[in-house]
């Protein structure tokens, strides 16, 4: 029989200071049974995603200990970073990694972050697979404001959370989480040779399904839809690169993967005068979608006998082509969650 395994990838609001980074990794692994498989912290965005795999009872623990510690050591009251945020655990996603299906897992987050609003006085929402509107589906929606503009938010009847309580001092100091289940879902950023992001912006706003508003013939504006469906996108600068991004999130790699985003961006950026300079995952990818990616760009170079490349020359080919390690190192052993959860197990 599968043991059933769930996937934790929350968003803490630190990127800076490593003893508070390490000592959230820490409450993680405190938990017998849960593998912490990576961290991967960003300066500018002032952020830290970290990615453990569990079976369901263990998860649940090791998270609610995570926010324990956050809750403990941020104070969001000072927080500064270029990526939006709400909370010190900013998002909390849980995803149904195997033997278990999302009809199982959505109760068991419900009842997971009611746990999270009782005992620890933490107010939040469910999006994804566990909203209980269509407003609050989408974390873009949940966000918008973002942490300077709660304590207005909260007054209105339609952000009335959906765990917690509203507790003044709780929200300066910590802000609010979102919780939910949700499918797969990969963070990568495409870098552009640009120090500022008016440029990274319009390739987002071109490429997001959601599209950018422009002002209609007749008066008035209208949404234009984006090329590239399942996308979320957004452009900014990050100094520490000495560059800007496009950077997604690619909710459904079924429809659109990192390939289509690379390339869709590498064309964009041209007709726009600026080069890449490779890309950027963040956290970590399955080994379906870096093969698959692989195999999509260099179908589109009219690469012949790809079939006879084996998984190994794929993942190469895959850092090559999209220049992974560009402006930090990619390590498949570190970054393909299969890889890295065999080094894990071994």
């Amino acid at each position: 029989m599968t043991t059933p395994l769930v996937e934790c990838v929350p968003n803490v609001s630190e990127g800076r200071n490593q003893a508070v980074i390490q000592a959230i990794a820490e409450a993680i692994t405190s938990v017998p049974g849960v593998m912490l498989l990576n961290i991967d912290s960003g300066i500018s965005a002032n952020r830290t995603v970290y990615t453990f795999m569990a079976p369901p009872d263990a998860v649940f623990e090791a998270a609610y200990r995570m926010y324990i510690k956050a809750f403990e050591l941020i104070d969001m009251s000072k927080h500064k970073g270029s990526h939006p945020r709400i909370g010190a655990v900013d998002v909390c996603p849980f995803v149904a990694w195997q033997g278990i299906t999302d009809a199982e897992l959505i109760p068991r987050v419900a009842e997971f972050a009611h746990r999270v609003g009782n005992d620890l006085g933490i107010a939040g929402y469910f999006y994804e697979k566990n909203a209980r509107s269509n407003m609050r589906s989408n974390l873009a929606n949940i966000r918008k404001g973002e942490y300077e503009g709660l304590q207005e938010k909260l007054k209105q009847r339609d952000w009335k959370p959906d765990f917690g309580t509203v507790n003044p001092d709780a929200i300066t100091k910590f802000g609010v989480t979102v919780i939910g289940t949700r499918g797969i879902l990969v963070a990568y950023n495409v870098n552009l040779l640009d120090k500022d992001d008016k440029i990274a912006n319009e390739i987002a706003y071109e490429i997001r399904e959601l599209g950018k508003i422009v002002p209609a013939p007749g008066g008035g504006y209208v949404r234009v839809p984006g090329l590239l469906k399942s996308v979320k996108a957004i452009g900014w600068y990050i100094p520490e690169f000495n560059l800007s991004q496009v950077s997604f999130n690619l909710v459904d790699i079924k429809v659109n993967g990192m390939g289509e985003v690379y390339m869709l961006t590498e064309t964009l950026a041209r007709r726009h005068g600026v080069e890449l300079k490779g890309s950027e995952l963040v956290g970590m990818v399955p080994l379906a979608e870096i093969l698959r990616s692989a195999r999509y760009i260099l179908e589109r170079k009219f690469v012949r006998n790809i079939n006879e490349y084996t998984e190994e020359m794929l993942v190469q080919k895959a850092i090559e082509l999209m220049g992974l390690d560009k402006v930090k190192p990619f390590i498949p052993e570190e970054h393909i969650i299969e890889y890295k959860m065999k080094r894990k197990l071994s």
